[in-house]
């Protein structure tokens, strides 16, 4: 299928349900006075159907044409099955003729990331849209929708990896226009709940979400990578365990040192969170960073050095585990080979050093750091790179 990112200009759409639930009436009328040749006949009917009204190709040796006039003649073809068999298309005309039904047809959009209020004009299409004319029998109608399932008691959810999925305000490509209506940046410290669920026509789930207190979001893929089913557990509390003795503080980035910028590979506004363990002595024995990518890192530290350091996979499942004493003196990063993760790397420093331990992410849009301070204090830094196009927080933030 291709990635088409474009802007729209004209009506703003305005998306009340699931496609299953259309109205497949053609509601307006237009124009008769669209010149057609002997092949199309002449317009006795025409009429602006539903585009949220889909269609896949019925017929692979059809082509589509510029226009009615040139319908049929080999210089006026502008696409075959074998370029557009993957698409979903909509009608934006009906012409019925003296010799049968002819669409006008565009292709089904995915946007960019257009925020909570959507593309404010997207009646246009872009040129990549706009397929051609073709015979009304050389197309089926489709559900995009195959099913749809209200939850009898919400589902519970946390974010696992905010970046790998977003929120959207359809299921992709299930209406003629699709687009980014929200990130997990500011979710992914908090219960998430799903109501609802559809099936696309390729079989794909998609879940709506909502906070607890009822807000509603948006639909996202359902996807245990990006999601967890279950209840959403603070990580000091689920993997630093204070003990009686011990005291835990916990310490958040603030949203305006996050830069309240948005991005399509990383989650720059996700404030980086800091818990300092100290035993009965007052000394620091643990530290826990959750970085820029929801990425959990946890060191323990002796007299001031680190002797262990654990880097948690995005389900909360320990993945690296360090105990060599010449990386936890130096420093450690964690990274796939050949997926396209963030980097996780820990950077440790003498007890000289008023520093106790720095926590690293490197991104594709931007890098953040955490710093530990021997004293409890704790520097947070989310810096995006030169030349990355960035969007508003606002777009995108449901607070």
């Amino acid at each position: 299928m291709k990635s088409r990112i474009f802007l729209f200009l004209g009506l703003a759409l305005v998306v009340a349900g699931c496609a299953s639930n259309v109205n497949s009436g053609e509601n307006a009328t237009a124009s008769m006075f669209v010149p057609t040749n002997s092949k199309v006949g002449q317009i006795k009917k025409s009429t602006v159907p539903n585009i949220d009204v889909a269609y896949k190709i019925a017929n692979k040796k059809l082509h589509f044409y510029r226009s009615l006039k040139v319908f049929g003649d080999k210089s006026g073809v502008s696409a075959y099955y074998v370029t557009e068999r993957g698409e979903t298309f909509g009608a934006t005309n009906k012409y019925v003729t003296s010799k049968g039904t002819f669409y006008h047809m565009v292709t089904y959009e995915s946007g960019g990331f257009e925020g909570v209020h959507g593309p404010q004009t997207i009646d246009n299409f872009s040129d990549f849209a706009d397929v051609g004319y073709v015979k009304a029998s050389d197309m089926k109608r489709i559900k995009t929708v195959h099913d749809v399932k209200t939850y009898k008691h919400k589902r519970p959810y946390y974010v696992a990896d905010p970046n790998i999925h977003r929120i959207w305000n359809q299921p992709p490509y299930t209406v003629h226009y699709t687009y980014i209506s929200g990130v997990f940046d500011r979710l992914a410290a908090e219960q998430l709940y799903a109501t609802k669920e559809v099936t696309r026509y390729n079989g794909s789930h998609y879940i709506f979400l909502e906070r607890a207190n009822g807000q509603k979001l948006g639909w996202t893929f359902k996807n245990s990578k990006s999601l967890v089913a279950g209840k959403y557990r603070d990580p000091g509390k689920q993997f630093l365990k204070p003990k009686k003795h011990e005291t835990m503080t916990k310490k958040v980035q603030s949203n305006r040192s996050t830069g309240n910028r948005v991005t399509t590979n990383e989650s720059l506004s996700m404030p980086q969170r800091a818990y300092i363990l100290r035993d009965k002595q007052h000394h620091i024995a643990k530290a826990l960073v959750t970085g820029m990518d929801n990425r959990i890192s946890k060191i323990n530290f002796h007299k001031g050095q680190a002797t262990k350091l654990t880097v948690y996979t995005y389900r909360r499942k320990p993945w690296k585990t360090i105990t060599n004493r010449k990386k936890l003196r130096t420093h450690y990063q964690a990274g796939h080979l050949f997926l396209q993760t963030d980097n996780a790397r820990a950077n440790f420093y003498s007890v000289k050093n008023p520093k106790l331990v720095t926590v690293i992410t490197y991104g594709y849009d931007g890098m953040a750091t955490t710093t530990v301070y021997r004293s409890g204090r704790v520097k947070f830094n989310t810096h995006k790179y030169k030349h990355i196009m960035t969007y508003p927080l606002s777009s995108f933030n449901f607070k």
